[in-house]
């Protein structure tokens, strides 16, 4: 009776701690869910998106979906089909969302608008500037706008040796050049695409021919007969190529009776094993002859 009171007292007790942290789970989610909605609207004027829930009844077998609907596009629209610049601009509002409930002392940022236009990245540079007075942001960044608005700048380079190194006169003028050079070149980066897509006479994977047509072999190599100002004719390429079986029929024959004089001279050498027990017989023989004398 004492262990199922004890028992019934656990399962009781285990029921509350499961009903407690599922409370306070779904309180934190709906909170980052305001916060998510009001930050995407910032930097998405015109755009909806919130947190759901993919277990409504146990969050904690199941995962959290965004749900983000860009300006002019449908609400059939799924997370999958979104291009590279609006997925960061949810996750980057997604993140905000998290700072507003539980703040972080910083935040590190490696190149988050480099796949953005001028108008999303600089709305992410201006919220990053209005936040910073609650946090400190550090950002990796080429872009123009986000290098107006900092604080310090400190100029990395890579040396060569597979290091880092930190420039030394670098200051806001030398931050917001280098962000003008690197957006003219993404701009002709860009002109360059549209152009080669404006070329339609090009022709396609589909369009070339699957095998290579057959070359005709050349009449010389590296075209020494024109230098050399020799005339190169179909009867001149007959002969060489009977000069050429003539030469291998000579150098089979010379080769072949090479052979036979070396077997010859084999033959007529003597074993040099032989001489030399030859000749201990005969110091034998003469060693014996002195001691009977």
């Amino acid at each position: 009776k004492l262990c199922k009171e004890r028992h019934a007292m656990l399962v009781s007790l285990a029921e509350q701690l499961e009903e407690e942290r599922k409370t306070r789970l779904l309180a934190v989610f709906n909170e980052v869910n305001k916060n998510f909605t009001r930050a995407y609207k910032l930097l998405q004027p015109g755009g909806e998106g919130e947190l759901q829930l993919e277990n409504t009844k146990n969050p904690f077998e199941g995962g959290l979906r965004m749900a983000c609907i860009p300006p002019g596009k449908s609400k059939r629209t799924r997370r999958s089909f979104l291009s590279g610049g609006e997925k960061s601009m949810a996750a980057l509002a997604f993140v905000f969302a998290i700072q507003d409930y539980e703040p972080s002392p910083f935040y590190y940022f490696d190149e988050v608008d480099q796949n953005l236009d001028p108008f999303n990245a600089e709305r992410i540079a201006t919220l990053c500037r209005i936040r910073s007075t609650h946090a400190q942001f550090i950002m990796v960044t080429l872009r123009k706008v986000s290098l107006t608005l900092a604080d310090h700048h400190i100029g990395i380079t890579h040396a060569g040796d597979g290091r880092s190194r930190r420039i030394a006169d670098f200051d806001r003028a030398a931050a917001i050049e280098l962000g003008e050079e690197f957006e003219a070149e993404q701009e002709a980066l860009k002109e360059a695409q549209s152009a080669k897509e404006g070329m339609t006479d090009l022709p396609t994977a589909e369009t070339m021919p699957k095998v290579p047509e057959p070359m005709e072999r050349p009449l010389s190599l590296g075209g020494l007969a024109d230098r050399a100002g020799v005339e190169v004719t179909e009867e001149t390429e007959e002969g060489e190529a009977e000069s050429n079986e003539s030469t291998m029929t000579s150098l089979k024959e010379r080769t072949d009776e090479w052979s036979e004089d070396i077997a010859e001279k084999e033959a007529a050498i003597p074993a040099p094993e032989e001489d030399e027990e030859e000749i201990d017989s005969e110091a034998v023989v003469e060693q014996e002859l002195e001691r009977e004398e």
